[in-house]
């Protein structure tokens, strides 16, 4: 009986002590609250920058397509003028073939295939593939672009049909024009330079920025204060847009 009272004194009620474990415990739960809050806020700004990334990087890809949109359109109806064509949507209006046809007659001085008469797709179709057809026997590479993809519309591709095209011809048309320039004019270009340009090991796309610098080059060679270098900053004084203007 002794020691049963004993055993019952050692578990008595102390509400100190339970206040004391009470505390201790609220005291993890908001120690583990706030961690979780801190987390939960740091995962919510990372989703927000990344989200403002992504559109930022699709605002600028959108900004430079609109950009090459306008550019190629531009060039192009240069092109295509003498035909009485004169292209406002290049995503539309080079879906049926003929302008296409057209502009690789004008470029290249070629009798192409007459267009097929029609409007419905498949006539669209052969248009455009007359066109691709012409290309590819003028050893240009076509890489993942059918008819279907310009008669569909397709920005992307619509965009690098043309600018595969302006690779191929209109760099044809700079080296010539570079090649025919006098001694004199071409004293601002080394020999190195015009070895490093026509150098088949390098790409298309690099061949053509180098031609036309070049060409700027030699255009703007004898003018005072201008000498160009890249197409950032030795533009932004205006002086080299205004010594081609003055040579042509």
């Amino acid at each position: 009986m002794v020691e049963l009272q004993d055993n019952y004194r050692s578990i008595h009620w102390n509400p100190e002590l339970l206040a004391s474990r009470d505390t201790g415990f609220a005291s993890a739960d908001f120690s583990e609250q706030a961690e979780h809050q801190a987390y939960h806020q740091l995962q919510t700004e990372n989703l927000s920058a990344k989200l403002y990334e992504r559109s930022r990087i699709k605002a600028l890809a959108e900004e430079r397509e609109a950009v090459q949109k306008k550019t190629f359109t531009k060039w192009l109806n240069l092109h295509v003028a003498r035909f009485d064509f004169y292209v406002q949507d290049l995503y539309l209006e080079l879906r049926d073939g003929k302008v296409l046809l057209k502009l690789l007659e004008s470029l290249t001085g070629d009798r192409l295939p007459r267009p097929t008469r029609g409007r419905m797709r498949i006539h669209c179709l052969e248009n455009v593939d007359k066109s691709l057809c012409y290309l590819t026997e003028q050893c240009v590479h076509l890489e993942n672009l059918g008819a279907h993809d310009i008669v569909d519309g397709n920005a992307r591709l619509t965009l690098g049909l043309i600018w595969t095209i302006i690779l191929r011809f209109q760099i044809q048309s700079v080296l010539e024009d570079v090649q025919e320039q006098p001694e004199d004019e071409c004293r601002s270009v080394t020999l190195t330079t015009l070895a490093e340009f026509v150098a088949p090991s390098q790409s298309d796309s690099r061949q053509a920025k180098d031609a036309l610098l070049l060409w700027c080059q030699m255009k703007t060679a004898g003018y005072a204060n201008v000498n160009v270098r890249n197409f950032t900053n030795s533009w932004q004084d205006g002086l080299a847009f205004n010594a081609i203007i003055h040579r042509h």
